[in-house]
């Protein structure tokens, strides 16, 4: 049924996968702030450093984040499929939670960068 190449074959994919991930959340570090956008627009940044819990109220949607120990997760939805409930927490820079029915996206951002300067 399967030959000793294709069992190579797929070895090599997955450790390639497993490395290619490793590398990129390497970079990642731990971020300072939270960025919440509502509608398309910003509705608050907020420190990682201040443990709190904040209301998203719009368009007769509600949100409720939990800022707790430097991480971000979003508590409470009344949306339909509590996916971004049922998120992990995040606390790495680009990381982020969307509600995609309430059109509420939490981004971490700041941090340390392993980058001495960016050219355009």
């Amino acid at each position: 049924m399967f030959k000793k190449a294709d069992i190579v074959l797929a070895a090599l994919l997955i450790a390639l996968g497993l490395a290619a991930s490793y590398i990129l959340s390497f970079g990642q570090s731990s971020g300072d702030l939270l960025t919440i956008t509502a509608d398309g627009e910003v509705f608050g940044t907020y420190s990682l450093l201040e443990d709190r819990e904040i209301t998203v109220e719009q368009n007769d949607h509600i949100n409720k984040v939990t800022i707790s120990n430097g991480n971000v997760s979003m508590s409470f939805s009344d949306c339909r499929g509590q996916d971004c409930v049922n998120h992990s927490e995040i606390s790495l820079t680009g990381e982020n939670i969307i509600c995609l029915p309430n059109k509420v996206v939490l981004e971490i951002s700041g941090g340390q960068s392993g980058y001495d300067s960016v050219a355009k």
